[in-house]
């Protein structure tokens, strides 16, 4: 005799006998109607089970959330049909929840129906919408594997959300962006307007955090160009009677400020000056911009700073180092400008061979802090400062201190995983490597154990990654 198969009536029927209840007393703790329940367990055909009723009953029995998910796969197909109104609510709850299983299983099984990727993809975005960002990347992935119209908006879109979701894990290294600019970036122009904007940002300042400079300036123009078109298009509109204007995840003057400020900052870092004085006065002063919120107006403020301190970033590397005093005026008054601030002046006393020993000691408490950072757009930061510093202590015949400085360096190198700053630091150390310590020469050794057994580090021909 076959042992009877379990199912999801089954257990609740035994759990019902086991806990003494009739219909009626467990119609009054689990809040459901007695009629519902009756229908559910004794119809003919049995009446399907929601999912809202099914974590009612779960509550009554006192069990976790989640007790009969397994079991509740089967309410999703049933009369070889799919049940949008149960696998749809399911499967978020599952995401939500953790559970795994029952969502691969679910998957499996929706990919015999017909049109699965409406279902999945009505998922994601609830997911997306409700902030499980991560959650909703595994239901995007499945659309781009499956997607018969490589060029759709939907594809666009699942390609857009997966890059974000990689953009909000906090340990994600320089390879790995690498690899998701690689992936989304033929995508940008598929995308709705409004997710255009951002896409362009966001894809900026990934570039940007890499080095790569010519593609921070491609996105910056396409980002401008957009923003100013969209603009133009919104005060037409605002002068007629179309009543819904355009929607973005920011203020329109965010996007248009933020394409000549990352063009700006793309030319600094290739060392073109002049050119990036022009772009920096595109964005000091904004206040001409129409309809805008008090976020936009907030944010053109932020950008008149931002034109100010890069102003004497522009004046320092070209070696006016009479902006100095002024600059570290501005600096003490907006200590949220330092660090960067401080990579720029070392550069600049290397450069142009001033002494910085009264910057460092000025803002000495300030860099005992950068250690907290844990963002990779600050770490990188950190390690350009540190770099520089080095080169500044080894030029004034203090080795000691700046091979100090290389051996922390490597370290964070390592964390990055950048495979041409690591490069740069191991050649200035051995460059100096006469003048180590016993300890330094130590400490150097074990950082280049580790980096033999973990062989992360990606050293390439130098056009991946780029030093400040």
């Amino acid at each position: 005799m076959e042992p009877k198969l379990t199912t999801i009536r089954s257990e609740i029927e035994k759990h019902l006998s086991r806990s003494g209840h009739n219909l009626a007393s467990f119609a009054k703790i689990s809040g459901l109607n007695r009629g519902s329940l009756s229908a559910i367990l004794h119809g003919n055909p049995a009446k399907p089970i929601s999912l809202g009723q099914l974590d009612a009953m779960t509550r009554a029995f006192g069990f976790p959330e989640g007790w009969l998910y397994p079991l509740y796969v089967e309410e999703c197909f049933t009369d070889e049909r799919v049940s949008r109104r149960r696998i749809e609510p399911f499967l978020v709850k599952c995401a939500e929840i953790g559970k795994v299983q029952c969502i691969e299983e679910v998957l499996r099984r929706l990919m015999e129906y017909p049109r699965p990727l409406d279902i999945i993809y009505r998922v994601a975005e609830r997911l997306f919408a409700s902030g499980k960002v991560q959650e909703a990347a595994i239901f995007y992935q499945l659309i781009v594997e499956n997607e018969p119209d490589g060029s759709s908006e939907r594809m666009a879109i699942s390609k857009y959300r997966i890059f974000m979701s990689l953009q909000s894990t906090p340990d994600m290294d320089k390879e790995q962006a690498l690899r998701a600019v690689i992936s989304f970036e033929p995508y940008r122009g598929l995308l709705p307007e409004e997710m255009q904007l951002d896409g362009l940002l966001k894809l900026a300042k990934v570039c940007f955090a890499l080095h790569r400079w010519k593609d921070v300036e491609q996105f910056a123009d396409e980002l401008r160009a957009l923003a100013s078109g969209i603009y133009r298009e919104e005060l037409r509109r605002s002068k007629g009677r179309r009543s819904e204007p355009f929607r973005a995840e920011r203020p329109l003057v965010v996007y248009y400020g933020h394409g000549y400020l990352l063009k700006a900052s793309a030319l600094t870092k290739q060392g073109e000056y002049e050119q990036a004085k022009r772009y920096t006065a595109g964005y000091a002063d904004l206040s001409w911009f129409e309809l805008m919120d008090d976020e936009g107006r907030s944010s053109v403020e932020s950008f008149k700073l931002f034109a100010v301190a890069n102003g004497f970033t522009l004046e320092l590397l070209m070696g006016n180092t009479s902006v100095l005093p002024s600059y570290l005026a501005f600096l003490s008054e907006n200590p949220g400008e330092i660090l960067s601030g401080m990579v720029i002046i070392m550069e600049s006393a290397n450069r142009f061979g001033f002494s910085a020993d009264a910057v460092m000691a000025r803002f000495s408490r300030e860099m005992l802090r950068f250690e907290q950072f844990q963002d990779t757009i600050n770490v990188d930061r950190v390690y350009r400062l540190y770099y520089q510093i080095a080169i500044y202590y080894i030029s004034r015949n203090q080795c000691a201190r700046g091979i100090d400085y290389i051996i922390h360096c490597l370290s964070l190198t390592i964390r990055l995983n950048s495979g041409k700053d690591f490069i740069d630091c191991v050649t200035l150390f051995e460059l100096n490597r006469e003048y180590a310590s016993a300890a330094q020469q130590s400490a150097y050794r074990e950082l280049m154990r580790e980096v033999r057994q973990h062989e992360e580090i990606t050293v390439d021909d130098g056009q991946r990654f780029g030093i400040v």
